[in-house]
Order: C-alpha cells, then sequence, then structure tokens
C-alpha cells in the first residue's frame, strides 16, 4: 500500500480489548485468537501495547511475529526506559526481548508515549536525546501530548537530532497538542485518538470515537503532502473503544487501495 510511492502501513495501538468482542470479533473469540482475527482482517501494520506495562520477552515476541506473517510493527518502549538515566541492564532486557522482532523485519518503529505532564524543558529534551541513544536500531517515533513541545524551536531540535515527531489527533482541551502533520526524522507516524467529548483533561483518556468517512480523507490527503519527504508512512488509531479502531483503520486502508 502506497501514497506517491510512499509506503503506508495502517493499523491500531493494541489488539486484546474485551469490548472488540462483538465488534470486530465474533463475541466468542477467546484472547489469544483476537490476534488471529486481526491478521485475518487484511491490516498491515500493529503497535504493540503491552510492552509499556512488561518487559518482553524473546520467545513471546517471536511467537507474536510468526502468527502475524507479514504485518509489521512498531513496539511501544517499557515505562521504565522513559526517565533520565534508565537502568542498562533494563536497557538491554528490552532490547534482548524485542530482537526476534529485528531479526525477522517485523519491527519497523519503536513508539514512546510520554504522559501529558511531561512538559517541555531542556531537561526533558535530555530524556528524549537519551532515548535516541540508547535505541539506534529503529526509527524512534515520540508522542509529546503536551502543547509546550509543539513549537519551532523544538520542531527544528527534533529534525536536527532525527526524533520522530508523532502527529497527534485528538481532543482539543487547552494545553493538548496541536494536529500538525511533520516529517522529523524520514518517517511520518499518525495516532489518531478521536474526538470523544468526554476526553476534557489530561487526566484520562476517553476512546469512543468513530472517526467518519470525511475525516478519514482529511487524514489521507495531508500524508499525501508530507509522503515527499517520508520514507514510510504510519497510521494507528487508537479510538480503540467498540472496535472503532479496526474498523475504522479498515476503511482507510481501503480508501487508499481505491486511491
Amino acid at each position: 500500500m502506497e501514497i506517491n510511492n510512499t509506503p503506508v502501513y495502517a493499523g491500531t495501538s493494541g489488539y486484546n480489548y474485551e469490548d472488540w468482542k462483538g465488534t470486530f470479533a465474533p463475541r466468542e473469540t477467546d484472547n489469544y485468537d483476537l490476534l488471529t482475527h486481526y491478521k485475518a482482517s487484511n491490516l498491515n501494520f500493529l503497535e504493540l501495547t503491552y510492552t509499556f506495562y512488561r518487559m518482553p520477552i524473546a520467545e513471546k515476541i517471536a511467537g507474536i511475529c510468526d502468527r502475524l506473517g507479514d504485518i509489521k510493527l512498531s513496539i511501544r518502549l517499557n515505562k521504565s526506559l522513559m526517565r533520565k538515566k534508565p537502568d542498562k541492564l533494563e536497557i538491554e532486557s528490552f532490547k534482548e526481548g524485542i530482537a526476534p522482532a529485528l531479526e525477522r523485519g517485523t519491527a519497523v518503529a519503536l513508539l514512546a508515549d510520554f504522559h501529558h505532564l511531561f512538559s517541555a524543558s531542556r531537561e526533558n529534551f535530555d530524556i528524549l536525546l537519551e532515548l535516541k541513544e540508547n535505541f539506534k536500531d529503529l526509527p524512534l517515533f515520540i508522542e509529546l501530548t503536551n502543547s509546550t513541545w509543539h513549537k519551532e524551536k523544538y520542531y527544528d531540535e527534533f529534525k536536527a537530532n532525527q526524533i520522530g515527531i508523532c502527529v497527534i489527533d485528538g481532543p482539543s482541551f487547552r494545553g493538548f497538542a496541536p494536529y500538525r502533520p511533520v516529517c522529523s526524522n524520514g518517517g511520518v507516524y499518525f495516532r489518531l485518538y478521536g474526538h470523544d467529548p468526554l476526553w476534557i483533561s489530561g487526566s484520562e483518556k476517553f476512546l469512543n470515537y468513530d472517526y467518519s468517512e470525511s475525516e478519514l480523507k482529511r487524514f489521507i490527503d495531508d500524508a499525501r503532502d508530507v509522503s515527499v519527504m517520508a520514507k514510510n508512512i504510519f497510521f494507528s488509531f487508537c479510538n480503540v473503544e467498540n472496535g472503532y479502531a479496526p474498523k475504522n483503520a479498515i476503511a482507510l486502508k481501503n480508501m487508499i487501495e481505491n486511491l
């Protein structure tokens, strides 16, 4: 799947959600088979999210890769690594855990999504630089929902240091990051949360939102605009409640394939 000869990957943020049973997958689907159903959907991308909470184990990652086939992975960094001077043993443990995904060519990106309270400062920017230094084997994309980061001086530094900044579509409360398609490390990474009216602060996310066809078309148009600068374009649907994420990802994929 391509836009202007640039490879495009579309999928969801995670796959193991109870309310996907009866919406995206048959109601009787067990948790193990949710991944099987995901593969059958013909999406070509998946954000692996459990690695944020638990260190990956190589055997499990290898099994996931085998079950995914040709689907590519973005792997979410463990939260213990997203702080100043993370433990070197934990860094090595994470790298060893995801090694099968790199060896198979399944992993195509790393994702570090920071809490909304993580605001712009020189000290915090140094944390991002350290992350980039610690993880050089894959393109690194950072999600920064705090609006203080979204200024030209930081964008210039992101580009200079080849740090990918996620394009975020989400709520419009004061202090939340603006929607701004940008390519700062040779890739463009959309994370699409939707606009659930209950999401009014940075303390709790609400992800019950179904994108319209016109909204999906806008994302495609924006991807086309930045495709001339990008080696890859990723779409991760994070509106995971009620099976909307896979529904919208499949719709977007079909729209791109019919361009």
